[in-house]
């Protein structure tokens, strides 16, 4: 499996988030309870293919509030 990068949802381009469709959401994932993520995958062939994006609004100054992670393989049929 792939490894995990998180990075500025500001870097991410439109393209690289076509075709995802939300698998999961998760709440309340950080100290505070007020963080959320999402799961999105796709399927290519026999792949399922993810990326996940994490929300932070109580983020500490200087940290990123909103991250998306590079595509990664979630699951090989």
């Amino acid at each position: 499996m792939a490894k995990k990068v998180f990075r500025d949802y500001a870097e991410v381009s439109e393209s690289m988030m076509e075709g995802f469709a939300v698998s999961k959401i998760s709440t309340g994932i950080n100290a505070e309870d007020s963080g959320m993520m999402l799961e999105l995958e796709r399927q290519i062939d026999n792949v399922t293919i993810g990326v996940d994006v994490i929300y932070n609004p109580n983020h500490e100054e200087g940290e990123t509030p909103f991250m998306v992670s590079d595509e990664f393989v979630k699951h090989i049929e």
